[in-house]
């Protein structure tokens, strides 16, 4: 049976952790994607507007997530600040992140697996494609020139039907979600065990892949996708086309920012997980 991971030489973790890898040229969490070449069917391709760029749009989400964050961190200590925390209702939490990935950079790129059961890779040649939780509809992203302008273009495909083009990247996707699927199952066993041994808080296992309803976000996109991912030396950063952006630290604890980070969420080392509005949280 073929197996590209066989080599063994990149990380695979759940998102509760990592090892520590150079970064890759393509890994910058605040630069749009280099432009793909790629042409097929069924693509859907963004304005061309300067002022409506893919690109625009990001950098003004991540300066607002940025003024928010500093603005909550700057009032720290003052009388304003001196508020109890309260976890939010439900309707606030974010409802997709990172479960697990495996980065295998040095050939490919980084595959992850989301809590919906939806599986993708971001490419080394920074071009996208996510897998539905049903395992046969999958979105192919990659940036084109439209104008002046670079844009986000989205094409819909099946397993069965899609261009000859793309026919090493989906049996790259088919092998990343297959590998990322029985590795969390794997987890989700021991979990399990260990429950039934009566070695670790059942609260400490709770399911990592949970079934919710799919968004439209990024315009023209149908399925949510890795945009941009960066390692760090403390820490490896996601930001998915939903505006999430969500940071795994290595000692597995996460920070989640969503809704342009007035929502943070909290995952502990034990996987619970607790949402707050940012400007009703107070820093102990």
């Amino acid at each position: 049976k073929f197996n590209i991971f066989e080599e063994g030489k990149d990380s695979e973790k759940r998102a509760s952790g990592g090892g520590h890898h150079e970064i890759p040229p393509q890994a910058d969490l605040f630069s749009p994607s280099h432009n793909g070449q790629a042409t097929a069917a069924n693509t859907a391709t963004a304005s061309s507007s300067p002022t409506s760029s893919s690109a625009d749009k990001d950098m003004h989400a991540l300066e607002v997530m940025h003024n928010r964050l500093q603005n909550a961190f700057d009032a720290v200590g003052s009388t304003s600040s001196q508020r109890s925390k309260s976890p939010t209702g439900g309707a606030d939490h974010p409802d997709l992140w990172v479960t697990r990935y495996v980065d295998y950079t040095s050939k490919y790129g980084l595959g992850f697996l989301l809590n919906d059961g939806s599986a993708g890779v971001y490419f080394n040649d920074s071009t996208k494609s996510v897998l539905g939780p049903e395992g046969e509809t999958f979105q192919y992203v990659e940036r084109r020139r439209v104008g002046n302008v670079n844009e986000h273009a989205y094409e819909m495909h099946t397993l069965s039907s899609y261009p000859e083009a793309l026919q090493k990247k989906v049996t790259l996707l088919k092998h990343f979600r297959n590998y990322l699927v029985e590795q969390q199952k794997k987890a989700e066993e021991e979990d399990e065990q260990k429950n039934t041994d009566g070695s670790v808080d059942t609260d400490a296992n709770k399911p990592a892949v949970e079934v919710v309803t799919s968004r439209v976000d990024d315009e023209g996109a149908s399925m949510i996708f890795l945009k941009k991912w960066v390692r760090t030396k403390h820490a490896i950063l996601f930001r998915l086309s939903n505006g999430t952006v969500q940071v795994v630290f290595y000692d597995h604890t996460e920070v989640l920012l969503s809704n342009e980070a007035t929502v943070v969420t909290y995952v502990d080392k034990k996987r619970n997980r607790t949402t707050y509005r940012l400007d009703e949280m107070t820093i102990d």
